[in-house]
């Protein structure tokens, strides 16, 4: 939790002000997950502070949406058109985001470049990810 506090402090995620006068606070919770390996074994812990969005109404709280989560639909269609085409597919944990290139060394710059702006973890080559391992 305090990795993640920290992160969005150092992101500007947010910032605290002060409650309006006649507006409804939306609240926030922790979402907590255990990460693990493709073998089951405990990767990590992580603590996710999440807005509580069902709460709000549309046209009333929000006007439009945004959630930058990948579908698995979509994970698994990027992997059915790179397998057959023997595509390295990397992976960066931003403290995730995928990367492919037939091209080794554009790959290695634009990570490096990644690092420099965000904080994150290369994982290198995919091989396990959101419950699919990776061949």
């Amino acid at each position: 939790m305090k990795e993640e506090l920290k992160m969005i402090e150092k992101n500007h995620t947010w910032e605290l002000v002060d409650r309006p006068m006649h507006n409804k606070v939306i609240g926030v919770k922790w979402v907590l997950r255990t990460k693990r390996n493709a073998d089951g074994y405990i990767n990590k812990y992580k603590a996710k502070l999440v807005v509580k969005g069902y709460t709000q109404l549309y046209g009333v709280d929000f006007s439009e949406t945004f959630a930058p989560v990948a579908r698995l639909d979509t994970i698994r269609m990027i992997l059915a058109i790179a397998a057959p085409k023997n595509w390295k597919i990397f992976q960066l944990d931003v403290k995730s985001a995928f990367l492919n290139g037939n091209n080794a060394e554009f790959v290695k710059k634009f990570k490096e470049e990644m690092m420099n702006v965000f904080e994150m973890t290369d994982l290198g080559e995919m091989a396990y990810f959101l419950g699919l391992e990776v061949q």
